[in-house]
């Protein structure tokens, strides 16, 4: 290996209408120097950045990235075109969301080719190997800015395929995370007053429910817990009535829901109602969400070797 621990291969993501560079030119500084990072060609191209900008490291095809690295590093989940290159016990680290839009990588590539995956997310970072879930001592919040920027990009985007909003529209944010005031920034922008739900008083949401014309969902449910929305909740309301799910949480925190994407991103039931489930409308502002996911990945997962992570002194206690 040349002197260097582990081989890390940096890919562009194959996931529809992504755009964000997970690692910047000037965030390398903070990577440990332990391991050997290389860089698909173009890796940074939608921020005009040249490959030289990453050193001697850059320029490498995807193929060959697969076939030489331990570690792929790959912001949003690989797709399935993708799931032949993967080598048996190979590494992946990034968005994955094996519950979520992941679940099938999970399933059909990670299980069969006894890979592990690190789910490095601004809530709560796991490993997963061979059924075995573990909590890895990373913070919270390390990509907040992100987060937020989920919660305005998704609003901003919706509103805007709605035709705007009018203040005299029953509009309700659930949620007090920064998915969620990422969706009040921009309806104050607006002049937009919501009414902001939390589980605090969720059957207080539930009986109004029928009236708001706008309904913003900002949280994820865990593994195993109740809908905060209700099938039965959905047909009670206004049939020209609209969904925003700003967290992104498809078919879980609201029943029956499915993911939808940058180019096609709302759909309607057959009552009339709109759906927005866009699970990275970060990438509708990839400069400023790049920034954030780079230099949060930087300071707190790259600049650990990934020996540490391999190892049991990174599971949190």
């Amino acid at each position: 290996m040349g002197g260097y621990e582990m081989k890390i291969a940096y890919i562009k993501p194959s996931f529809p209408n992504e755009k964000r560079v997970g690692l910047l030119p000037q965030h390398l500084s903070y990577c440990s120097l332990e391991d050997e990072r290389r860089f698909e060609q173009g890796y940074g191209e939608t921020l005009d950045i040249p490959d030289a900008a990453y050193g001697n490291g850059a320029g490498y095809s995807r193929e060959s990235l697969f076939e030489w690295a331990d570690v792929i590093y790959c912001l949003k989940v690989p797709q399935p075109e993708d799931y032949q290159y993967f080598k048996e016990n190979q590494t992946l680290v990034g968005w994955v969301h094996p519950l979520g839009s992941g679940k099938h990588f999970m399933e059909n590539c990670a299980k069969a080719k006894n890979m592990t995956v690190f789910d490095v997310t601004n809530r709560i970072s796991i490993r997963h190997h061979q059924g075995k879930s573990e909590v890895i001592n990373i913070p919270r919040d390390i990509t907040r800015k992100n987060s937020i920027l989920a919660g305005y990009a998704s609003t901003m985007q919706a509103i805007t395929l709605r035709g705007g909003i009018l203040k005299d529209k029953v509009v309700a944010v659930f949620g007090s995370g920064n998915v969620a005031y990422g969706a009040m920034k921009y309806l104050a922008q607006k002049g937009i007053d919501p009414l902001l739900r939390r589980r605090s008083n969720l059957a207080l949401m539930q009986r109004e429910f029928s009236s708001y014309d706008i309904f913003i969902n900002g949280v994820e449910i865990d593994e195993g817990e109740k809908a905060i929305v209700t099938q039965e909740m959905l047909d009670s309301m206004k049939p020209e009535a609209w969904v925003i799910d700003v967290a992104a949480d498809a078919g879980r925190a609201i029943e029956g829901t499915k993911y939808t994407s940058i180019d096609r991103p709302i759909y309607t039931d057959e009552q009339g109602h709109t759906f927005y489930v866009v699970n990275n409308s970060p990438s509708l502002m990839y400069r400023e969400s790049s920034e954030a996911v780079s230099v949060g990945y930087a300071k707190h997962f790259w600049m650990k070797p990934m020996s540490y992570w391999q190892s049991d002194f990174c599971i949190a206690p």
